[in-house]
C-alpha cells in the first residue's frame, strides 16, 4: 500500500456508487451542488504535522468538466475562510479534480504541509481553472458530529447545519501522511518521497 494515502480526515462513509446524475437530479439519492455558486465544505484538525498528498470524495457531474478542492487555514473549529471568491492568503492550495459519471469516490493530487490546526476543505467550480457542473453525493454515513461549511449566493460563508441534519452525510477525504519528527534534510527527503509516490495518472 502507499503510506502516502493515509487518511488524515473523512467526514463520512462511502455510500452506494453508480448514481446517475438523473437520480441525484430527481431526489431519488440525496446530493449537494458543486458549482460556480455552491461551495461546499468541511472543517477538520490536525493534531500533528501531515503532508496532504489527495483531497476528494464521492461526486457526480451533472454536465462535463472539472472542479476544484482547496484547502483554507482556520483560526479555529468556528472560523470560516476569508474570503468568498477564495482568492485570500487563507487558501493554501488547489486540486483539480473531474466529475465522474455514474458518481465514484475521485480525488486530485495536492502536495502541502499542514501544521497542526484547524482548516477547511472546501470544492466547488469556476475558479482555478475549473469549469464544471455537478454534486457531491449524499448516501454515507457522517463520522461523528461533522463541521460542514458551504458559501451560496447571498449567504457568504455559513455551517450547514443551520438546516439541520438536511446537508449531513457528505463523503468528502482528506489524505496524506503524518509527518516523522524530523531534521530539516529528512523533511527535504521526506517531501521528496510524497511527490515521487504519488500516482501519474490521467483521471
Amino acid at each position: 500500500g502507499n503510506i502516502f494515502a493515509a487518511i488524515i480526515f473523512e467526514s463520512g462513509t462511502l455510500g452506494e456508487t453508480g448514481v446517475t446524475r438523473t437520480e441525484l437530479g430527481n431526489g431519488l439519492v440525496p446530493g449537494t451542488s458543486v458549482d460556480s455558486h455552491i461551495f461546499p465544505g468541511v472543517r477538520f484538525q490536525v493534531t500533528q504535522p501531515v503532508v496532504l498528498s489527495e483531497v476528494g470524495g464521492h461526486f457526480v457531474e451533472e454536465s462535463s468538466g472539472t472542479f476544484f478542492g482547496v484547502i483554507v487555514a482556520l483560526n479555529d473549529e468556528t472560523d470560516f475562510p476569508d474570503s468568498g471568491d477564495l482568492s485570500t492568503p487563507d487558501v493554501l492550495g488547489a486540486a483539480t479534480l473531474t466529475f465522474p459519471n455514474p458518481s465514484k469516490e475521485v480525488y486530485g493530487n495536492l502536495v502541502l504541509p499542514l501544521d497542526p490546526g484547524w482548516y477547511a476543505l472546501v470544492f466547488g467550480s469556476g475558479l482555478f481553472g475549473t469549469n464544471g457542473l455537478g454534486g457531491a453525493v449524499r448516501n454515507g454515513v457522517d463520522f461523528g458530529d461533522p463541521s460542514y461549511v458551504a458559501h451560496g449566493p447571498n449567504l457568504q460563508w455559513f455551517n450547514f447545519d443551520i438546516f439541520g441534519t438536511f446537508f449531513d452525510n457528505h463523503r468528502f477525504v482528506v489524505k496524506g501522511a503524518i509527518v516523522p519528527e524530523l531534521n530539516a534534510l529528512g523533511m527535504v527527503l521526506f517531501f521528496l518521497v510524497v511527490l515521487w509516490s504519488l500516482p501519474n495518472r490521467l483521471i
